[in-house]
């Protein structure tokens, strides 16, 4: 007889409340001891604690949060198990003339992307990554470009209300929470000078992690809503509550333009005032984060007293 870890899995499901014998389940399923643990172990790396007491056998204490595969059925949501990146697939869709405001989420990116090019860690199960594709009408690329920040202000003001906590922005695209990296937003555009065609508005949050489901260089560096709240999120919740109030900034966005999100953006910084270091297509510039231009863009004053007006770059330091 084929037994699957589905079949070990619902069996365990079915008897929550007490220890299963793994000699009667396998003389009973006529499996070898041997193939029934090769099975617990395969749900073990999958994220199921699954206690093991001598002489009493198997019980399920925990299981790994799945985003619902009902997300499927849901209008203009394209979900996935595994994907290489939701951009990637979101501007496939986009492509073929995918829906406004149609998104892309993936239980898992094989190789999630941050800004310039660098790696964004997407393990299974614990976070959300999702790309949004947004079609405005009649917009210049240049109109366009404080879409970052409008994403970073929509998502930080739905946390704060939410989750009770104090994430802060980072400009252009992170998001901070007691000083380290909680989220990451990567937008593209594709558009002529004149016109916008598609914008792609990824997004990366990290949700449930525990410390050590971070690699061991980003401990340091990264932190979680779990981390910081001692609080299990249910992911698809929360993935819904999000894609409803990023379309309801993007329609004002677009709209309205930047106006309405400069002032939140500005009570959520933490970068102007500050002494920063930023790379930018023209290269490397010191100097003070003074203020942002109606178009989103950073001014900086460096220590010669000129203002420098960066539309792109990062700060390093």
């Amino acid at each position: 007889m084929n037994i699957t870890k589905d079949c070990i899995l619902k069996h365990l499901r079915e008897n929550r409340d007490q220890y299963i014998s793994s000699s009667v389940f396998c003389h009973n399923s006529g499996i070898s001891r041997a193939a029934f643990w090769k099975q617990i172990q395969l749900l073990r790396k999958e994220g199921y604690i699954i206690d093991a007491r001598e002489h009493l056998g198997y019980r399920l204490e925990e299981e790994p949060d799945r985003l619902d595969k009902q997300l499927s059925e849901i209008k203009n949501i394209y979900f996935y198990q595994t994907l290489e990146s939701t951009n990637i697939t979101a501007r496939m869709l986009a492509e073929k003339n995918a829906e406004n405001f149609s998104v892309v989420i993936a239980e898992e990116q094989l190789q999630g992307r941050g800004r310039l090019g660098r790696s964004w860690d997407s393990p299974p199960g614990k976070g959300l990554w999702f790309s949004m594709i947004l079609r405005p009408h009649m917009i210049s690329p240049t109109a366009a470009a404080p879409i970052t920040l409008v994403t970073a202000v929509a998502l930080t003001r739905f946390l704060r209300e939410f989750c009770g906590l104090p994430v802060k922005v980072k400009w252009p695209n992170d998001l901070l929470l007691g000083g380290k990296k909680l989220g990451g937003i990567l937008t593209e555009l594709k558009g002529e000078p004149d016109r916008v065609d598609y914008i792609i508005a990824g997004v990366g949050l990290n949700v449930n992690q525990k410390k050590n489901d971070f690699p061991t260089q980003l401990i340091p560096l990264a932190t979680s809503l779990h981390l910081e709240s001692v609080r299990l999120f249910d992911r698809t919740e929360l993935f819904l509550s999000l894609r409803h109030e990023l379309e309801k900034a993007y329609r004002l966005f677009f709209e309205a333009g930047f106006a309405p999100f400069a002032k939140p953006w500005k009570e959520f910084n933490t970068t102007l005032g500050q002494m920063v270091t930023i790379n930018w297509p023209g290269g490397t510039i010191c100097g003070t984060a003074l203020d942002l231009t109606a178009e989103g863009a950073l001014l900086i004053k460096d220590n010669q007293g000129q203002i420098h007006q960066i539309n792109y770059g990062e700060i390093i330091t």
